[in-house]
């Protein structure tokens, strides 16, 4: 308002300066109110015309910095929905699980047989080897008979199990080439005992590659070949058979023990299956002959997503129970802190196994949080290698402070799995064996059950849930 008096002021006094001196103007010869106009009207114009376009010239600066405004808010919002649309993408990929659809196993104890033995669900075979039938010398001599038995038991119930790729653990001081070379005879002699003279499917027989749990590496297997259906993993090792319990042990060979356990032996077999695999073929393809030439065959026919699983045996693999979903891990490098550092350390590592495994809500914001997707105190049992207690007291303290946090409520001692006291240090089986321990108490009470895995100065936490 002062501005637009002084302007008209201004103008005014302008007008009336040119009025009276620059224009010459006769007054007589004019009436009051012409003379009245003749001063008034002018300014009163002038001040209108330039209120007018200082109004325009807001309203068009108004506009302009609207459309900016809601130009940077729509590039924001853009975004932010393509970082939330990253976020779902890459909780997706992390929450990708492997199906655990059958084991086999045969370890020697080290106490009492445990009682779960006597709960064991479908699909999941578990024996207890005895002293007798470990005979001394390599592995791959005193495992072969327990070995042969589980490739016979597998083959006799699942002959498409022989068409999946068989992934194999390095046994320490054995050559590749010998170790291979021996387990595909194994596989041949089982095939030939159950199956008769029946062709048996091509398969590749190699060795597991990556780092982590066992589930993290055959994901990372099944990734390299997507036209791969599952895999079938073979561990076997028995440090046992290098070992008579007369040898005595010095001060660091106790010391190894209450770490890693005393000598043991194991053999496991495992049958994992892409999870989203197609539909298995129809029954009249099933009828057809599953090693009728590709170039034969109808192509509408073809089922994708079983690659070399003849038609007639993918009903069979199909028909598997799932026992248990096995989520990616969380992994980390640990040093020799006490009990609160390592608990920090392996915070993070639990909070990513749960938010793999979609039992911790990880939204993008907080609008999208949803609290009923926190089912981290379903989690039911613990399976892990954390040692002895005067040994793995600090593992142990660690990863309960940790599920105490998720409010995860059970007891690391009394519903818990120690692969140390319970089976002994089986050598290059242990992350097969823990594995089939998850995945079998996760399938007996149908619950979530927690791995963890350390190796030296590395952890991996992992889940296995139902279906």
């Amino acid at each position: 308002m002062l501005k637009l008096l002084a302007l008209l002021g201004l103008s005014t006094t302008l007008w009336w300066a040119a009025l009276w001196l620059l224009i010459p103007v006769h007054w007589q010869q004019l009436s009051p109110t012409v003379m009245l106009l003749l001063h008034l009207l002018p300014p009163l114009l002038l001040t209108a015309l330039v209120q007018l376009w200082r109004q325009r010239q807001a309203r068009r600066e108004q506009a302009a910095a609207q459309a900016q405004a809601d130009a940077e808010a729509a590039e924001q919002q853009t975004r932010r929905d393509e970082a939330r649309e990253r976020h779902h993408s890459e909780l997706r990929e992390r929450q990708q699980v492997l199906h655990c659809r059958w084991l086999w196993v045969q370890a020697l104890p080290q106490r009492d047989e445990p009682a779960w033995l006597d709960e064991l669900p479908e699909a999941c075979a578990w024996q207890a080897l005895t002293e007798d039938e470990l005979e001394a010398g390599s592995p791959l001599d005193s495992l072969q008979q327990v070995a042969e038995e589980g490739l016979a038991a597998l083959y006799e119930e699942l002959p498409g199990a022989a068409a999946l790729p068989l992934l194999l653990e390095v046994l320490p001081g054995t050559g590749g080439m010998e170790q291979v070379g021996r387990i595909k005879q194994w596989q041949q002699q089982a095939w030939q005992q159950q199956q008769g003279d029946a062709p048996q499917p091509a398969s590749d027989c190699r060795f597991l590659p990556g780092s982590g749990t066992v589930a993290d590496r055959v994901q990372q297997f099944l990734a390299q070949d997507p036209e791969l259906p599952g895999a079938v993993l073979l561990a076997l090792d028995a440090p046992r058979a290098a070992w008579s319990p007369d040898d005595e042990a010095d001060d660091a060979t106790r010391q190894q023990w209450r770490e890693q356990g005393r000598p043991g032996a194991a053999v496991v077999l495992l049958l994992f299956l892409r999870a989203g695999l197609a539909a298995p073929a129809s029954d009249a393809q099933a009828a057809a002959d599953p090693y009728q030439p590709y170039w034969e065959r109808d192509p509408a026919s073809v089922n994708a997503g079983w690659g070399r699983v003849p038609a007639g045996a993918q009903q069979g693999l199909a028909a598997l129970p799932l026992l248990a979903c096995l989520a990616q891990s969380g992994q980390g490098t640990l040093g020799r802190p006490g009990t609160l550092q390592l608990t920090r350390q392996l915070q993070p590592l639990l909070d990513n196994a749960l938010v793999n495994a979609a039992l911790l809500d990880y939204p993008f914001s907080a609008e999208d949080a949803d609290p009923q997707r926190n089912q981290a105190d379903s989690v039911a049992w613990l399976v892990h290698n954390g040692g002895d207690v005067d040994a793995g007291g600090v593992r142990m303290a660690a990863i309960g402070s940790n599920l105490t946090r998720h409010q995860i409520g059970l007891d690391p001692v009394d519903e818990a799995s120690n692969l140390v006291r319970e089976w002994g240090h089986v050598g290059a089986a242990a992350p097969a064996l823990l594995t089939a321990l998850t995945v079998t108490h996760c399938a007996r009470l149908a619950a979530p059950a927690v791995l963890a895995q350390f190796q030296q100065d590395h952890a991996a936490l992992s889940l296995a849930r139902p279906a």
